[in-house]
């Protein structure tokens, strides 16, 4: 039987955005976005973003149309500012998951976003990918999405 595989992510410039679509046709699952009811699209809004995630803030988000109960790994992606996103932290904190894997973009350094993912779904990642915007850009990050699903295809 095939395992069902949802890919979520919330994106604020686009990267995370093209990397979980990518994820989801390579996987040939379903692909959904999350949505943050706060504005966050310009420059005092990242500012405050980041200030809420220094803080380790929830947001509220809009309602998915997908219940991550009903898929058996769940794939979520965040954008990294000082930390992971505010969306993607609410999302995380409010749902329950049988299996997770994280993909994070970021222009400078990744920390420790994995393992807090990990921490606040409650579950340790059975893969991880980290890509950083420049490698996205150059499209340097083809194959290493590849080799990702390839590896939660392997532990699913």
């Amino acid at each position: 039987m095939r395992k069902k595989i949802l890919v979520v992510y919330y994106s604020r410039h686009g990267h995370t955005g093209k990397v979980g679509k990518r994820i989801a046709r390579a996987l040939w699952t379903k692909v959904e976005e999350i949505k943050d009811i706060k504005s966050r699209d310009h420059l005092v809004s990242w500012e405050k973003s980041s200030f809420d995630e220094e803080l380790r803030t929830t947001t509220k988000i809009w309602e998915l149309k997908y219940d991550p109960k009903d898929f058996d790994l769940v794939v979520i992606g965040t954008p990294i500012w000082d930390g992971i996103s505010p969306p993607v932290r609410a999302y995380l904190s409010r749902n329950k998951f049988k299996k997770v894997a994280f993909f994070v973009t970021f222009g400078a350094a990744a920390e420790n976003a994995a393992h807090v993912m990990g921490k606040l779904a409650g579950k340790k990642p059975v893969a991880v990918l980290e890509l950083q915007d420049r490698q996205i850009d150059l499209g340097e990050h083809k194959n290493l999405i590849k080799e990702f699903c390839q590896e939660i295809k392997k532990k699913r």
